[in-house]
């Protein structure tokens, strides 16, 4: 509690006031704009929850000639209009001064995409669907703004104040996530036919979109120079430390070792949370003989119960960090976790996979089940509920304390140089394996499970063995701290 009560809270801390790097009133405004950052996030996952849940029917009902391969266009559309631009975006965001109008002209892009997702009706039939994937590539563009946030969190935060910076800008993204599906449920009543003001129809499809785009015109309002205000207490840290007035002496030379194993990890643990939560469904039908019905109730049930999970470990990471060092948690809380959510996974025991019986066949027998034509069903066991639940149990935990660690791990290797560019490649590696990772499914449906969890065992387990045997790489240089703050000492000593 003291860690939320201490991250909502605008008053300057006494020993950071003592340390004279900057005034209360910068202290509110570095924080107030941090939290507009927060807001960031917490809109692109929140319009991502909205359009998420309802992007099959909306296309159906917009053009029933549509196909569900262009679902799989649709769902690959803004990773991919996220991993095109980011590298942009974050070679830019390097030569300006502020990053303040980038994060309009991304903000006034979001409000675009969701307007132009809402108002498809107005377009012929035959493009609709272009017309749809046209507005969810621009939303991938618009998501380029969390380079942006990556990028700034490390620059406006001091080492101290990092973890927790990064944990609560993870929660805030999470937070959207889990709020997004909530919004489709709310308006659902108005129905199909809702109702048309001046020709635009509002639904409950479209309202999802508009309620968004009025959301990013709101956050708008807080990016004036009067909420927002570029600051980079890391670079007046570091020279305050070392005792210098030129910023690049402060910039220790990048171990790319480390660089690359932290950006290669993330990618794996990216690649596993998005290939579970697109085999899930899957797996729900065939292994446990669920209708289309009770799939949806009892997945509705799990995927906010780990929402939730990974909002009380985001809320809790700080104070792990306290307690155990990051490169530490990093392979303990994120790493291996991920090996055991695989393992889990491995189906045991003896009870048989119900095949389902089609509905042109024999009046008796099942019509639940896994289907006749995926082979592997009939000599591979049955994976049970608890092992689906204990894995994405460990899956969330993983993931949280994966994504959040990482970039602060990153961050801290970067130092006080520009970290435009190495974030928007953080943020393209998690566009590409967003893209690749569903592709997983067809190893699930053509081989079954063995072969899904035990390559995912395999491969979560060499990289669990590569990060444990180099974790020393991970570790921030505790002798240029040390020797940073003795040089701190003797320099007030001679004031």
């Amino acid at each position: 509690m003291d860690s939320i009560r201490s991250s909502l809270s605008l008053k300057q801390p006494e020993k950071d006031r003592s340390s004279g790097l900057e005034s209360d009133g910068e202290y509110r405004d570095r924080w107030i704009t941090i939290r507009v950052v927060y807001f960031s996030g917490f809109l692109m996952f929140l319009s991502f929850g909205v359009v998420a849940t309802g992007l099959w029917p909306y296309l159906e009902n917009m053009d029933p000639t549509a196909r569900k391969t262009f679902l799989s266009a649709l769902f690959a559309a803004p990773p991919a209009g996220q991993l095109l631009f980011s590298p942009l975006i974050g070679w830019c965001s390097n030569r300006l001064s502020s990053i303040r109008i980038p994060f309009v002209l991304l903000t006034v892009l979001f409000i675009l995409a969701n307007g132009l997702y809402s108002v498809i009706e107005l377009f012929p039939v035959p493009y609709r669907k272009f017309v749809m994937l046209c507005s969810r590539f621009t939303f991938g563009i618009a998501t380029s703004i969390n380079t942006l946030s990556r990028a700034y969190l490390s620059t406006a935060t001091k080492m101290c104040e990092r973890t927790q910076a990064i944990s609560m800008s993870s929660f805030a993204q999470t937070l959207g996530l889990a709020v997004g599906p909530i919004i489709p449920a709310s308006v659902s009543a108005v129905g199909e036919v809702g109702l048309t003001v001046c020709g635009v129809r509002f639904n409950m499809y479209t309202l999802g979109g508009w309620i968004c785009a009025v959301a990013g015109a709101v956050y708008l309002i807080f990016l004036n120079p009067s909420y927002f205000k570029h600051c980079n207490i890391a670079a007046k840290e570091a020279l305050r430390k070392c005792g210098s007035t030129v910023e690049k002496d402060t910039r220790q030379p990048l171990n790319f070792f480390s660089i690359w194993m932290i950006m290669l990890s993330y990618g794996v643990l990216m690649f596993f949370y998005v290939l579970f939560q697109a085999v899930i469904s899957p797996i729900s039908l065939d292994q446990f003989a669920w209708s289309h019905e009770q799939s949806l109730f009892y997945l509705g049930i799990l995927l906010p119960s780990g929402t939730a999970c990974s909002c009380v470990v985001f809320l809790l990471l700080p104070q792990l960090c306290k307690r155990f060092s990051e490169h530490n948690v990093f392979v303990y809380f994120a790493m291996l976790p991920l090996f055991l959510s695989q393992i889990v996974m491995i189906p045991i025991g003896s009870n048989q996979i119900q095949i389902a019986v089609p509905q042109n066949g024999s009046d008796t027998g099942p019509t639940n089940g896994c289907s006749s034509s995926q082979e592997w069903c009939n000599s591979v066991p049955a994976i049970n509920h608890y092992q689906l639940v204990v894995s994405y149990a460990l899956l969330c935990i993983s993931f949280s304390v994966g994504i959040a660690i990482s970039q602060t791990i990153l961050s801290k290797h970067l130092g006080t140089r520009p970290q435009g560019n190495w974030m928007a490649l953080y943020t393209s590696i998690g566009g590409i394996m967003r893209i690749i990772g569903p592709g997983g499914v067809m190893i699930y449906v053509s081989l079954g499970t063995y072969w899904l969890f035990g390559l995912g065992s395999a491969v979560s387990g060499l990289v669990l063995t590569w990060v444990w045997l180099c974790k020393g790489h991970l570790r921030y240089s505790r002798k240029s701290i040390a020797a940073a703050e003795v040089q701190l000492m003797m320099i007030e000593s001679k004031q």
